[in-house]
């Protein structure tokens, strides 16, 4: 029996690896897209013995404008928290003429953040036009 070509060439729902990517849509807005592979949820729920998707699924988007980032020294960060099977999210705190990294981790009972996956670096444009002769 002969498939359609379209099945043979149907994108996955899952990659079963683990990878975060962080794209600017906008001056203030950027999205993130990941994916949490089945042995690092594994791990993080045997760590904390609880079921992962009883965990708290948290995007952590830090500033890391003209800063060599180490995990700790960014201007600033935002928490959201989003649901447990969720792969992907639109972040409106940016702003412009700034750089940005995100992490998606979860929370311990004390509320401490756990990185899980860091996503590229990337920077929002300017929010105004160049004058004449101005590097861009």
């Amino acid at each position: 029996m002969k498939t359609s070509p379209i099945s043979e060439y149907e994108v996955p729902g899952r990659y079963y690896k683990d990878l975060l990517h962080l794209m600017v849509v906008g001056t203030n807005s950027l999205y993130a897209y990941w994916e949490i592979s089945d042995r690092r949820r594994w791990l993080v729920s045997q760590h904390f013995e609880c079921d992962f998707a009883a965990m708290p699924c948290v995007i952590r988007l830090y500033d890391v404008t003209h800063v060599l980032f180490n995990g700790h020294n960014a201007h600033t960060f935002w928490d959201t928290t989003v649901p447990p099977e969720t792969t992907h999210a639109y972040l409106h705190q940016a702003g412009a003429n700034r750089s940005y990294i995100v992490d998606v981790g979860t929370y311990t009972w004390e509320h401490e953040f756990i990185p899980l996956l860091r996503s590229n670096c990337v920077a929002t444009p300017k929010d105004s036009e160049e004058n004449w002769g101005e590097p861009r």
